[in-house]
């Protein structure tokens, strides 16, 4: 065989991906996720996360503010990237100061997820 002939082996490469990482600073991923969802994009997760922003003092004298932070990511199509950003961006009120914030990066090695066929 050579080395230009593929096998069934062979992981394609994926370039035309992009990665949404969205930072809600008062929860909301799950009204995200739901949406995403509901417009096709399985590919998704959130996490909540501890910590105090910057800026907001602790109600409680010494002990620290544990905010409702949540952390989405989401996988799309490089044509689907613009148009999912916005809608999250505009639909979730992330223009407004606190909220959160939202970030777009390229995913240069993703690959399509393939299951082997079982043979019985």
């Amino acid at each position: 065989m050579s080395t230009t002939e593929t096998t069934a082996a062979d992981v394609p490469k994926i370039d035309y991906t992009r990665l949404l990482t969205c930072v809600m600073y008062q929860g909301g991923a799950e009204a995200i996720m739901e949406e995403l969802y509901r417009r096709g994009i399985n590919e998704a997760y959130f996490y909540s996360v501890r910590g105090k922003p910057i800026g907001r003092a602790s109600e409680a004298g010494n002990l620290p503010e544990i905010p409702r932070t949540e952390v989405l990511h989401a996988v799309v199509s490089a044509d689907q990237a613009d148009y999912i950003y916005s809608m999250i961006y505009h639909d979730f009120k992330l223009n407004e100061p606190g909220v959160g914030m939202i970030n777009v990066n390229r995913l240069t090695r993703s690959s399509r997820l393939m299951l082997p066929v079982i043979h019985e």
